[in-house]
C-alpha cells in the first residue's frame, strides 16, 4: 500500500497506483467512473497519416486490475462528448465524420461486448449529456440552426428520432435530467426565463418518449427560481434543491428546497445569511462586516446584497435526505456576447475568466429542511469554461469530500464531517508506484469521484528511476478517505 503522511484524522491512502507506458505525443485518454467501483479508460492512438487511430477501451476494478480491453472501430475525427451508465452497460457519446454524425457505443461492463450504432441528426451539432432507458436515448443536445438548447429522444432499434415538448425562453436552458429505473421514466428539470422572469418547469416522460405530466414552479416576489437539481425516489416524494434570487436573475441569493410536484407555494427558503459556513472564505471581521452590513440592508427594506453565483453539482441521497452540491464563483474580464448552455447553467454572455471563491454542501432532510452547511475556499481555482473545477464524492452519514488537483503532482482536498467547519488546508502529493523513484513533472492531471469516499486521479508523469533513464507515464491514482 502507498502510504501519505498523516495531516489530521481523516487522512486520505492511495492503496493502487496504475502507470502505464503510453505514448504522451500521440495518445488521448479519458477516465469513467462506473457505478459497479469500476474505471473504463479509454485511449485513442494515433498511428501514421495512411493508418487510423486505434480506439480502445480497458475496464479496471477497484484495485485497478486490468479486467478487459476491447478495441472498436470509430471515424478517424471522433472526439469523446458524453457517457452514461445503467448497468450492466455504459453508453460513451463520440462525434462523427461531421457535425451532424453521431456515434453511440454501447459497452457491457461484464464481457466487454461492443456495440456501435451511427445515426445522422440534422437538428443538432453537439450533445452535452444525455440518458438511457431501456435502449431509448434522450439527448440534451444544441441546435445546429439557431445554437438553442434542445431535447431530442432517440430510439436505438429503429433509429427513430424525435424532437420532445418543451418550452424554452429566450435565456432559458436544461437544469437538470433524472432516470428512474424501476419505473423506466425521466424526469427534466427545464430553467426557464425571459431575463426578466425565471420559472422551474419538470417535465415526466416514459421510455417512449411519451410526456406523462408537466410541473412548474412558479416565482414568488423576492423568490424567484433560477436552477434546481431532482432528488432520486418516487414521484410524490421528490425534491428540487436549488438556487433562487431576489430580483436580478444573474445572481442567487440563497437555497431553495420544494415538492416536484408543488407550484413552489410551500418551498423552503434559505438565504445566504442563514447558512452557517457560506462566509468562511472570507476573514472572521469581514464576514462580520458583511452580515452586520446584510442585516442593515434588508432591515431597512432593501434588496440583498450579498449575491452569488452558483454552479450547482449532484445531489447525493443521504441516510434522512440528500445532500446538495456546488461552486461558488466570480466572473472576471467580461468579453463578447455568445450563448453556452450546460446541464446546471443558461445561456448568457460568458465572461473570458471563471473564478472560484468556495465548493459548499447542504444537507437537507427527505422534507427539504435544512439540517446542516459547509464549505471550501478555494484558492486560484479559475476556468474559461463554466465547467466543474472540482470533485465531490459524499457519504449517507453525511461526510463530504471535496477534491481538485493543481498543476503540480498535488491534490487539494477538505473533509467535511456535516457542518464541522475547518480551517485547515489540506494536500497531498501523488506517489510514484516504485517507492525509490521521483516524479519529475506532472501533465494534464485531473481527478474524478468513483465510488464511496474514494476518487481516481490520473495524468501524466515523468518519472525518474534510479538507475534508468526517465520515461514518461499515464497514471492512475486510487485515492481513499
Amino acid at each position: 500500500m502507498l502510504a501519505v503522511l498523516p495531516l489530521f484524522a481523516q487522512t486520505p491512502t492511495q492503496p493502487n497506483r496504475l502507470e502505464l507506458d503510453l505514448d504522451f505525443y500521440k495518445t488521448e485518454a479519458e477516465l469513467i467512473a462506473t457505478p459497479d467501483s469500476s474505471l473504463l479508460l479509454f485511449t485513442r492512438t494515433d498511428r501514421t497519416w495512411t493508418n487510423p487511430p486505434v480506439f480502445q477501451f480497458t475496464r479496471y476494478n477497484h484495485q485497478l486490475q486490468a479486467m478487459w480491453t476491447e478495441q472498436v472501430m470509430l471515424h478517424p475525427i471522433s472526439k469523446y462528448m458524453a457517457h452514461y451508465t445503467a448497468l450492466p452497460h455504459t453508453y460513451i457519446a463520440f462525434s462523427g465524420k461531421d457535425k451532424h454524425e453521431f456515434q453511440f457505443v454501447k459497452l457491457n461492463l461484464q464481457t466487454g461486448a461492443v456495440q456501435k450504432h451511427e445515426f445522422r441528426i440534422e437538428a443538432i451539432d453537439s450533445v452535452y449529456v444525455f440518458k438511457v432507458v431501456d435502449d431509448n436515448y434522450f439527448l440534451v443536445s444544441r441546435s445546429g440552426k439557431d445554437n438553442t438548447p434542445t431535447l431530442l429522444h432517440l430510439n436505438e432499434k429503429t433509429g427513430e428520432i424525435k424532437p420532445l415538448p418543451s418550452v424554452y425562453g429566450s435565456e432559458s436552458a436544461f437544469s437538470d435530467i433524472l432516470v428512474q429505473e424501476p419505473e423506466s421514466q425521466v424526469s427534466v428539470v427545464l430553467s426557464e426565463s425571459n431575463g426578466r422572469v425565471s420559472r422551474l418547469q419538470t417535465k415526466l416522460f416514459d421510455a417512449g418518449g411519451k410526456l406523462l405530466n408537466n410541473y412548474f414552479m412558479h416565482p414568488k416576489a423576492g423568490q424567484r427560481p433560477l436552477v434546481a437539481e431532482i432528488t432520486p425516489g418516487d414521484t410524490t416524494e421528490r425534491l428540487l434543491l436549488g438556487t433562487y434570487a431576489n430580483r436580478d436573475l444573474r445572481y442567487a441569493t440563497g437555497f431553495f428546497a420544494a415538492p416536484v410536484t408543488s407550484d413552489g407555494s410551500d418551498a423552503r427558503y434559505y438565504s445566504f445569511t442563514e447558512l452557517k459556513n457560506f462566509f468562511k472564505y472570507m476573514k472572521p471581521r469581514r464576514e462580520a462586516r458583511a452580515r452586520k452590513r446584510e442585516a442593515n440592508r434588508l432591515k431597512a427594506g432593501k434588496e440583498p446584497g450579498l449575491q452569488y453565483r452558483v454552479l450547482l453539482h449532484d445531489v447525493y441521497p443521504a441516510t434522512n435526505g440528500y445532500i446538495l452540491t456546488g461552486e461558488v464563483y466570480v466572473t472576471e474580464n467580461n468579453g463578447s456576447l455568445y450563448r453556452m448552455y450546460t446541464i446546471s447553467g443558461g445561456s448568457a454572455q460568458i465572461p473570458k475568466l471563471y473564478r472560484r471563491t468556495q465548493a459548499i454542501a447542504l444537507g437537507f432532510d427527505q422534507d427539504g429542511v435544512l439540517l446542516w452547511d459547509n464549505s471550501f475556499p478555494l484558492k486560484d481555482v479559475e476556468s474559461n469554461q463554466l465547467r466543474p473545477t472540482v470533485e465531490i464524492v459524499a457519504s449517507p452519514d453525511g461526510k463530504v469530500v471535496i477534491a481538485h488537483p493543481d498543476e503540480d503532482a498535488e491534490i487539494h482536498y477538505q473533509y467535511m464531517n456535516q457542518d464541522a467547519y475547518t480551517e485547515e488546508e489540506t494536500s497531498f502529493e501523488l506517489l510514484p508506484q516504485n517507492p525509490d523513484a521521483k516524479i519529475t513533472s506532472t501533465n494534464l492531471s485531473g481527478i474524478i469521484s468513483w465510488y464511496g469516499l474514494n476518487f481516481a486521479a490520473y495524468g501524466w508523469h515523468r518519472i525518474k528511476s534510479p538507475g534508468s533513464e526517465s520515461r514518461m507515464v499515464f497514471y492512475i491514482n486510487k485515492v481513499s478517505f
